[in-house]
């Protein structure tokens, strides 16, 4: 039995089992339904290329800050940051005619708004001062929730006496101290940072991002998915545990009390249901979902949370964004890593009309980052972000990624366009260096975090909010917290010191007293590039933590490794699931098994992606040790139901690209059938590895895209489909670049058969 279960790994759920496991020797279970660790605060890569897909950068991080001390304390002080350029937010107002660059300190913001607005000066300094108050108002809250309860009675009567206009809306504060509404609108520009418009929004959002970011701005060194790693690593080298792939479907309450949790691992091909128990429950997934789907919503448990559930519905929602992620062939000239906001908006922002011009490819407004400049990486990134409300996508709730039709789409093409239009104006050039384009949408949000409609600030940060005394990590259950955005406010370190609250409450009066002593501490030099621990079988839930070593390492062809790994013992797995392989001391990477279960495990590594997973295939040699998660992922149907072969057709039909054979290699070796068919895409023959791999294969069609080949087909695998047609009786598997994929279910599930494809 565990001492506490953290639902959801994002940074609030983190840190807080971070506290718990580091100062109190607590032994915590965290449940992340994702593949990977960190919630919002990770990466995704295409290529070798990456990008940050919540965390954008980050104030308040110079030595000796508390955000500073709890990020050293958390990671061991593995983490390390980049500091950005002084001028880390340019805001760029066309029809004001007003381009921005934001200084690193509020004394310097005065006196720039006084140089460009002099008429408004009283109004200016004024301005200054309520943003500090409010800000220091919202600290006291933190404080409330941290101390011990001796203490508290005194710090809500600070809070009393000194809310001033912290509650007050944005707009409203806006439109009452100034006159000129380009002085208005360059204030409110970056409202996107806490995710509500000024006409909704309590001053004190606004209040906590301008405080937050006017001592700089910084970001994680080798990007923000280097925090979740290295936070885990310390979770498990003070006794807890991360499971991946775990869906967490119900909190068990007896006597009115928390006790733990109900859960299926979605690790391995098949779903398995289980129970784990503690008398410490601490959701990170926010208080909609908590509430609304977690808990029961009827019976005594309903009855009291009724009135927090009703209060929660009277908010509404927050926004939800777009944001396209852009390779570059290179960096524009000027380009030095600062943010760009750019705001056509000629008023007040109306979140619907914004989404409307958003939809048509004609947006407003958007936030330009650079993550490949920031986290120090060697490609040329951008991710474009504008609002939206996730009503526009509500047509297509519940499709799964990348099997949304035609319509999604050309929606989201049109929105890619616009949006990088509309970068290029203030970014001259970017259009022109643009290589590859990949959109999200609250669709996108909403299907790896499970935030309601991509609302990714969770609770909005409206006036409501603070009166209802919603942001807190106390529940009306026995035994039950809440941590992260909605236990405090949003942003990493805002979610980072809510974790921070939820650890002192569920510690007890001695809670703050303890952590802070811990934080103060100083933090021994560990040499990270070891591993924190030495086991060779880590139970995970489903998948398991081996270490593995390497039996041979070769070459198929100049870009293609081909490696094998011998465990300490042996392993069950499944054709179509994939290993988690540490590349590097904080970084993981997903490769597809190519071997039947047992001792020896095969993986086929593309290196063209010149990474770290690139870096770490290309150097492995016989002997070497490495770290290794399995099994994970399965079979995804998008037609159908089931992937048995006992459920399969006559036919299965095979499809890949490049190292995308893996996974077939492994049911090859597990059976071949007499009518198998196994279809490969290359460009040229040299690329082709069916004649290297050494496993017999099936009936084999190659099609090559570049060369004429005796022998092959001359085109890519969606011309050869379309010439030849689909066999609606088949069964089809897939497994290439998510592109490639999508446009090869779309021409088998068009002709009437079932496809099934590997997922990560």
């Amino acid at each position: 039995m565990y001492d506490a279960i953290v639902i959801g790994s994002g940074i609030g759920s983190l840190t807080t089992a971070g506290l718990l496991a580091g100062v109190a020797g607590a032994r915590v279970l965290v449940l992340e339904k994702h593949c990977t660790p960190g919630g919002l605060t990770h990466s995704f890569r295409r290529m070798g290329a990456s990008w940050d897909v919540g965390l954008h950068y980050v104030g308040d991080m110079h030595l000796g800050s508390r955000p500073r001390q709890l990020f050293d304390y958390l990671t061991g002080g593995a983490l390390s940051w980049n500091r950005m350029p002084s001028g880390y937010d340019r805001f760029v107002l066309p029809g004001y005619g007003l381009t921005v660059t934001i200084p690193s300190s509020i004394e310097e913001y005065q006196r720039l708004l006084i140089s460009l607005f002099p008429r408004e000066k009283r109004a200016i300094r004024r301005y200054c001062r309520d943003v500090t108050r409010a800000y220091s108002w919202m600290s006291l809250r933190y404080m409330a929730e941290m101390v011990p309860p001796l203490a508290s009675p005194a710090i809500h009567l600070a809070l009393r006496l000194r809310t001033g206009c912290a509650l007050e809306r944005t707009e409203h504060y806006m439109e009452r101290r100034f006159r000129d509404p380009a002085l208005r609108a360059l204030l409110t520009t970056h409202w996107g940072d806490y995710g509500v418009e000024p006409a909704r929004s309590a001053f004190v959002a606004h209040a906590m991002i301008v405080c937050h970011y006017m001592d700089g701005a910084w970001f994680p060194r080798g990007g923000s998915g280097q925090i979740a790693r290295m936070i885990e690593e310390r979770i498990r080298t003070n006794g807890g545990e991360i499971r991946l792939c775990q869906d967490v479907d119900d909190i068990l309450i007896d006597n009115g009390r928390a006790v733990g949790v109900r859960v299926t691992d979605r690790s391995g091909p098949a779903p398995v249901y289980y129970e784990e128990h503690a008398p410490i429950v601490i959701s990170g997934v926010g208080a909609r979902e908590t509430y609304s789907r977690l808990l029961p919503t009827t019976g005594p448990v309903g009855a009291l949370t009724a009135r927090v559930r009703d209060r929660i519905a009277r908010l509404g929602h927050g926004g939800s964004a777009v944001t396209v992620y852009l390779t570059l062939d290179h960096y524009p000239a000027g380009v030095d890593g600062s943010n760009v906001w750019v705001n056509t908006s000629p008023g007040p922002d109306d979140l619907e009309q914004m989404t409307e011009g958003l939809c048509q490819g004609h947006p407003q407004s958007a936030f330009v980052s650079f993550p490949g400049i920031k986290s120090g990486d060697g490609h040329a990134t951008v991710e474009i972000v504008s609002f939206a409300q996730p009503e526009a996508f509500e047509r297509w709730s519940g499709t799964r990624p990348g099997m949304r039709g035609e319509d999604y789409e050309h929606l989201t093409s049109a929105m890619a366009r616009g949006l990088i239009d509309l970068a290029d104006t203030a970014i001259p050039g970017l259009k022109d260096a643009v290589r590859s384009v990949e959109v999200g949408t609250p669709l996108t949000i909403e299907h790896f975090t499970s935030h309601e409609g991509g609302c990714f600030y969770g609770l909005p940060l409206t006036p409501e909010r603070f009166t209802a005394d919603l942001a807190s990590p106390s529940t009306p259950i026995n035994g039950l917290y809440l941590t992260g955005q909605d236990a405090g406010m949003p942003g990493i370190v805002g979610s980072a010191l809510a974790g921070m609250s939820t650890a002192c409450r569920v510690l007890g009066p001695a809670g703050y007293p303890r952590i802070m002593r811990s934080l103060r501490a100083q933090v021994p030099t560990q040499d990270h590039a070891a591993p924190s621990h030495n086991t060779t079988a880590e139970r995970t839930a489903g998948a398991r933590r081996h270490r593995a070593t390497v039996q041979r390492s070769r070459w198929l062809t100049p870009t293609t490794r081909d490696i094998t790994l011998e465990l300490p013992e042996c392993a069950t797995w499944e054709a179509g699931q994939y290993a988690l392989v540490r590349v590097a001391p904080f970084e993981w990477r997903p490769y597809s098994l190519a071997s039947t279960p047992g001792r020896t495990v095969r993986l086929l590594v593309d290196v063209r992606t010149k990474g770290m997973g690139a870096s770490w295939a290309s150097t492995i040699a016989p002997g070497d040790d490495v770290d290794l998660e399995l099994p994970y992922g399965h079979w995804l149907v998008a037609t159908g139901q089931g992937t048995s072969d006992a459920e399969a057709p006559r036919q299965r039909i095979f499809i890949a690209t490049g190292t995308g054979i893996a996974p077939f290699l492994a049911a090859f070796e597990a059976g071949r059938r007499d009518e198998d068919i196994l279809i490969v895409g290359c460009s040229r023959m040299e690329d082709d590895l069916t004649g290297r791999v050494g496993t017999p294969l099936p009936q084999l069609i190659r099609c090559v895209s570049r060369e004429a080949a005796s022998g092959t087909f001359h085109g890519r695998i969606t011309d050869y489909l379309n010439a030849e047609g689909i066999d609606p009786e088949a069964t089809y598997y897939v497994c290439c670049s998510a592109r490639i994929v999508r446009d090869i279910s779309r021409i088998i599930q068009a002709g009437g058969a079932r496809v099934s494809f590997e997922t990560f």
